[in-house]
């Protein structure tokens, strides 16, 4: 639990003492009406109770029912009670008297019609004007219902997945909402929001175990428990760390654009080692020799089975598992791009072949971006494998790739290619399946390509003022460009075994 702080207890006692000063203005408005009103009675009721009050406060005790209220205000912002000896709750029942104290004196005035005097004097309700009696039951005037941290998360999720997210982005982020919630406090309102919140939660993802919110075991474990049993000390990789901490502030900054809260807190908190995730994070291209390697290995010039790829032998199985990776090396497709073609998705125009990345609606296909929507030309090493003899009807153009359990395609392949890479002996922790993207990055480069030629071949947004006028390159202007993509390594002949299209 983030650590309460004098603004949160004093926003507290703040609310308390508003919402008994408006109790106070109907009072003040109802009693003189009343026949059996007798005001020097009532004025000296309150005077004596301002005596009373007082004190209370000069022996710092607090009655029973001021800490029971107290605890109710708290229950508001944190799920945990506080120790009545602690500073803040006695902080908050003092708070409570003032309140009681201030709002007896400024109702006393208006009942002696001294109108001058209901300012409040006390400096903890400076600025405070309430100027309007509690609504009547019934009417039809209504107070919005304060925004707490469950609600304003419940808004920021419903919106996003409808706006922005995929549903894997969505995914993690019900996870980083249930690690805030469960720290900050679920009824806290939101506006409330202060640094050491910020910071409870930075620290929280820097300690919740690995898979935590993954496993069924932990069902029924809240992550503050999951947090407080991990004695083994593992945690998440800095890179997840850091993408749901980031993921934490998109709230922060998205609920301040709303109008739930009026600055973004804690801007300056960062999570430990952050300013190494750029750097660790960022996959290299494969080497001339990577490549050489994985075009050579048994994938492409022959295997044991259709289940053991990296052994030699005399089956050549041209499915999923051997296309993608030329797909991806001859084009800068994204894997999830690749893997989740269907048939339809490579169509002909003037003449030359592309693939229609895209996504209509009904399709069982993700991308990552708006710009992701593109149209890529087949480059020439593509014909010439026969990718276009490759797929028929009007189903996916690699059905042997199969949903994985986030329910996307990506999921299993991207398994298999880290062991298959593993097993061949290319595996290094800078590259991975991206490594590809970054080879046809630099191949556009050495080829001379214009930039906005590059980001519309891979599917980058160009913020150029100039970018949003025309419809982009063409696709025959596209073609010439890929096509002079090539790789200082020699792509072996692939016919050594009968190949069988799958």
């Amino acid at each position: 639990m983030p650590e309460l702080t004098s603004e949160d207890i004093s926003g507290l006692i703040r609310g308390y003492f508003k919402d008994a000063l408006s109790q106070s203005i109907e009072l003040a408005h109802i009693l003189p009406r009343d026949h059996l009103y007798d005001q020097a009675g009532e004025i000296g009721s309150l005077k004596k109770r301002m005596q009373e009050l007082e004190a209370l406060l000069a022996r710092r005790s607090w009655p029973a029912s001021v800490q029971s209220e107290a605890q109710t205000l708290l229950g508001t912002i944190i799920p945990e009670k506080l120790a009545p000896v602690s500073e803040r709750f006695q902080q908050l029942c003092q708070g409570i008297l003032r309140a009681e104290h201030e709002n007896a004196r400024i109702l006393a005035a208006m009942l002696a019609g001294k109108f001058h005097e209901v300012a409040p004097l006390d400096p903890i309700f400076a600025g405070i004007v309430v100027n309007d009696p509690p609504p009547i039951p019934g009417d039809d005037i209504s107070t919005p219902a304060e925004q707490t941290m469950a609600s304003v998360a419940t808004l920021f999720h419903e919106y996003k997945s409808k706006h922005d997210w995929v549903p894997k982005t969505a995914a993690d982020a019900t996870r980083v909402l249930t690690i805030a919630k469960s720290v900050i406090g679920e009824k806290k309102p939101f506006k409330m929001l202060g640094i050491e919140d910020v910071k409870a939660v930075r620290d929280a993802i820097a300690s919740i175990p690995p898979n935590y919110v993954k496993l069924t075991a932990n069902k029924g474990i809240s992550p503050k428990e999951a947090i407080k049993a991990n004695t083994d000390g593992q945690t998440l990789s800095l890179k997840t760390q850091d993408k749901y901490y980031t993921m934490f502030r998109q709230l922060l900054i998205w609920a301040n654009h709303e109008g739930y809260i009026d600055k973004v807190p804690g801007e300056g908190v960062k999570l430990a080692g952050s300013a190494r995730v750029d750097v660790g994070a960022k996959r290299k291209p494969y080497s001339t020799e990577q490549l050489q390697t994985i075009f050579a290995s048994p994938l492409y010039q022959g295997h044991l089975s259709e289940t053991t790829r990296h052994k030699p032998g005399s089956e050549l199985i041209r499915d999923g598992k051997f296309w993608v990776p030329l797909i991806a090396l001859y084009s800068g497709m994204r894997m999830g791009e690749i893997v989740q073609l269907l048939v339809a998705d490579i169509k002909t125009q003037d003449g030359i072949a592309y693939f229609d990345v895209s996504k209509s609606e009904g399709e069982d296909k993700n991308l990552k971006t708006q710009s992701s929507v593109r149209k890529v030309p087949v480059h020439k090493v593509l014909l010439d494998l026969g990718l276009l003899d490759h797929g028929h009807g009007p189903g996916r153009m690699f059905p042997d790739i199969k949903k994985g359990e986030d329910g996307y395609y990506s999921h299993n392949f991207s398994k298999w290619w880290g062991r298959y890479t593993r097993h061949i002996e290319v595996s290094t922790k800078d590259t991975a399946f991206h490594s590809f993207r970054h080879c046809f990055k630099d191949a556009l480069q050495a080829a001379e390509a214009p930039e906005y030629i590059s980001k519309a071949l891979m599917g980058h947004s160009d913020k150029d003022v100039h970018a949003g006028y025309g419809s982009g390159p063409s696709l025959s202007v596209m073609k010439k460009t890929i096509d002079r993509v090539c790789y200082p390594f020699e792509l072996m002949p692939m016919t050594q075994v009968p190949a069988l299209e799958k």
